[in-house]
């Protein structure tokens, strides 16, 4: 209770220093009307990207993964929504102006590109995609709906354009600042492909803090003119983050995503509709692994906001064992486990889930997810999901024995 406490101070002190901070850098009024791009984007060096669908299209069959994930009230919101759990958004900041999200969503946030500038516009739309995807309003864009609406949005800028991502020490820099903030989810969807000991001391440092640290596992695909062919992304390929492939609509792995790289757990990236940046009201179409990134985030957040006792680890357990499993029914280096399923995720009863908090000292043993133990490589037969009798989910938790350091658990994530 009282590391909770601590940590909400840290991200309300966080908020209130950087809105001061960025008090005499206000954006310009901006025109509210959906389609008319914002005057706010004055700081931009290049036009913002215009959306690619007509303005007040429903764009219904590209909110697929709305319906595929069950946002809904009938679905996973029955039991949360996110509430009370913040999440840092790593990206190219979020415009938080924007329709899609609410007053109170979107947190005063810095930027680690110009020391004293603000993450909260947009020069890229990237940022804000992935912030809306994983805390935008219920059917606040023509029908668009974020997976954990409650939720809080923390931004940190690490790059002002997906096409240039951030260096490993930007990425280093934001992970330490979003830790320190209290965030208790991190989220980075453009990875690097430069691996680099100061940030695998940033996520150690996180994972050590009790933060979910999840990063797409790959963004340059197979043929991209910039990534050679199936190179490991960082923060992804760190031990002990969750690593999140893409998936279609039919739930194969994306054609554009990385291959074998490694990822936990995959989720929706495929084509899809999402909220423009500096475009009140508008929706644009677009695709990437790191959007799949966003809806294990939110994911993340539902689950924390619903059970807020749980360990990292232990959420990514809850999303690696419930996911919908690949159609071979054995672990896939593209698609992890299968593709999260954020109700099971919420609302499944693991076995000895309630086993006494590791940093009460040595004389207690904890059996963590194979996901969070050093060195661990795990087969289909460590983790299994089946369904039984009248739809009753039974579930086999990976039986492992955990090095417990003081109230640290050191997590890694094995097949990458």
């Amino acid at each position: 209770m009282v590391r909770r406490t601590v940590r909400n101070a840290a991200v309300m002190t966080l908020a209130a220093g950087c809105l001061l901070s960025s008090a005499g850098m206000s954006r310009a009024s901006q025109s509210t009307g959906a389609g008319a791009a914002q005057v706010g984007a004055n700081r931009c060096r290049n036009p913002l990207p215009a959306p690619n669908l007509p303005s007040g299209a429903q764009a219904t069959d590209l909110l697929w993964p709305q319906s595929k994930m069950g946002l809904g009230a009938a679905g996973v919101w029955y039991l949360s929504r996110g509430k009370g759990v913040t999440v840092a958004v790593i990206d190219t900041g979020v415009d938080k102006a924007n329709p899609v999200f609410g007053p109170d969503t979107v947190l005063s946030g810095p930027s680690v590109v110009d020391l004293g500038d603000s993450a909260n516009y947009d020069c890229d739309g990237h940022g804000t995609a992935v912030a809306a995807i994983i805390a935008g309003r219920e059917n606040g864009v023509d029908g668009f709906s974020g997976v954990a609406p409650d939720a809080t949005v923390l931004p940190i800028r690490q790059t002002d354009t997906v096409a240039k991502p951030g260096s490993a020490v930007r990425l280093a820099d934001a992970i330490r600042t979003a830790t320190a903030a209290g965030a208790r989810v991190i989220t980075i969807s453009i990875g690097t492909t430069e691996d680099s000991p100061d940030l695998r001391s940033a996520v150690q440092d996180a994972l050590a803090h009790d933060v979910v640290v999840v990063a797409a596992a790959g963004t340059g695909g197979p043929a991209s003119a910039t990534t050679r062919p199936n190179a490991k992304f960082f923060p992804a390929a760190i031990p002990g983050v969750l690593a999140v492939g893409s998936v279609d609509r039919d739930g194969n792995a994306s054609s554009f995503a990385q291959k074998g790289v490694g990822a936990v757990i995959a989720a929706p990236g495929g084509r899809m509709a999402v909220p423009a940046a500096g475009y009140p009201g508008a929706l644009t179409a677009e695709q990437g692994t790191g959007f799949a990134a966003a809806f294990a985030a939110g994911t993340a957040a539902l689950v924390l906001s619903y059970r807020p006792t749980l360990h990292n680890w232990q959420v990514v357990q809850r999303l690696e064992v419930t996911a919908d499993r690949p159609a071979s029914g054995a672990l896939d280096a593209s698609v992890g486990w299968g593709v999260v399923n954020p109700y099971r995720a919420v609302s499944t009863v693991l076995p000895d889930e309630g086993r006494p908090d590791p940093s009460l000292g040595p004389d207690y043993r904890v059996e963590p997810a194979s996901a969070a133990v050093p060195g661990n490589q795990r087969t289909m037969q460590q983790v299994v999901l089946g369904v039984a009798g009248g739809g009753v989910l039974m579930l086999a938790v990976p039986v492992i024995t955990a090095a417990v350091r003081r109230g640290r658990i050191r997590g890694t994530r094995a097949g990458v």
